[in-house]
């Protein structure tokens, strides 16, 4: 089929329609490897009787859905078998999800959601180089790829998987691992589509993760210099916003295993039905189950990873926060020594009431000053001999170097 035809049958049926321009991956007729990529709109693939029977991959932005468009919002949930809820705050903001209806023998429907936070190092414009704090750790900006997915299959009808908010990355991942298998699982299996989803969520946290990794670790090198610091207090701030995306990525990453374990026993089930089937679509259907078991043990792997980086900055916390302590202690045992040092010579001073000077017609030094110094001395000698005899733990620690 051709674009130009494609895009006069758009031109002349959805004019009054909500556009959505998407970009589509679909199966070509001749070659089941073969996979074409285009541009097209949203209502062509939803209305287009043509394309019945093509797997294909949507891609979108749901900017437009969040907006409103209920006219386009109600063709899509006709065709996805999305829930008539989807778009509210509980659902659409959820951190993950996954959802199914139907008889795969007739027609299945799934919805599903996974949530992925990125750190990016922040880069001067002008040099290109990272930007760092005066602690010498890197500055970074984040954002959320919040992605959502609804799938439509039956045997002699639509197969197509809608992908909302998807980064480009993620389309070129799919496109890639497409363009290495065989399609014939697509008329099959109504979770033909799922694997590939999934490969590129996997591929996705991955990076997420690594790149949350480096600022862990660049905490961790930074040490030394993080010592000859005087001022904690920005680096306290630094530590503990990156606590918060490592905290907020161990979460979507144990809401994305858990949706993944339910994506698998459902298909698990599918399986089961499959006993009497022949041969190949038995071999396509297990093949299917046994790619998404092995992308749910690398996010659990990803989960692992990140609960031990979770491990590592709060240790990194406590050790931040154990030094500002000594280094106050630092300070109060120079206070309290410089204080033993001299209270017995003001004690002896005060309890004689000692005199200095002399007021008379001329102001001098009394000529009894040595007195003072004969008592004083010895006592302040011996106050600190005793405490550094003291019992271990008393105030003469601070003497102890």
């Amino acid at each position: 089929m051709s674009q130009h035809s494609r895009t006069s049958y758009t031109k002349n049926s959805i004019d009054l329609q909500t556009p959505l321009p998407v970009k589509v991956l679909e199966q070509s007729t001749t070659d089941s490897r073969d996979w074409e990529y285009r541009e097209a709109d949203i209502n062509e693939i939803i209305t287009d009787p043509r394309i019945q029977n093509i797997p294909t991959f949507v891609f979108a932005n749901s900017d437009v859905l969040r907006r409103g468009a209920p006219d386009l919002r109600a063709r899509l949930e006709g065709y996805y078998g999305m829930p008539t809820d989807i778009w509210s705050d509980t659902q659409w903001e959820s951190n993950g999800f996954f959802g199914c209806a139907g008889d795969e023998r007739v027609r299945h429907k799934t919805w599903f959601r996974f949530l992925i936070k990125m750190v990016v190092q922040r880069r001067n414009k002008e040099t290109g180089y990272i930007e760092t704090t005066a602690f010498g750790n890197p500055q970074y900006d984040y954002y959320w790829h919040k992605m959502g997915f609804f799938s439509t299959w039956s045997p002699k009808g639509h197969q197509s998987i809608l992908c909302l908010d998807c980064p480009p990355e993620f389309v070129g991942h799919i496109r890639k691992s497409l363009s290495s298998v065989g399609g014939e699982s697509f008329h099959i299996d109504p979770y033909c589509f799922h694997p590939f989803i999934v490969g590129g969520v996997v591929s996705t946290f991955d990076t997420s993760i690594w790149a949350l990794r480096d600022l862990v670790r660049m905490t961790e090198k930074n040490r030394k210099r993080d010592e000859k610091m005087a001022d904690y207090e920005d680096h306290f701030d630094y530590l503990h916003e990156i606590s918060r995306h490592v905290n907020h990525s161990g979460e979507t990453l144990t809401v994305a295993t858990e949706v993944m374990s339910k994506m698998v026993h459902r298909h698990g089930t599918l399986l089961a039905r499959a006993e009497s089937a022949p041969d190949s679509h038995r071999d396509a259907i297990m093949q299917v189950d046994d790619n998404l078991d092995f992308y749910q043990g690398l996010l659990f792997g990803f989960k692992c990873r990140c609960e031990s980086m979770q491990q590592r900055h709060q240790s990194e916390i406590s050790l931040a926060q154990s030094r500002a302590v000594a280094s106050d202690a630092a300070a109060m045992k120079a206070i309290a020594g410089l204080t033993i040092v001299f209270l017995p010579a003001t004690f002896v001073s005060a309890i004689f009431s000692m005199s200095f000077f002399e007021s008379g017609a001329e102001w001098g030094l009394s000529p009894k000053m040595w007195i003072y110094w004969v008592i004083a001395i010895p006592v302040t000698l011996i106050t600190v001999l005793l405490l550094r005899k003291g019992p271990k733990g008393s105030i003469m620690r601070f003497f102890t170097f």
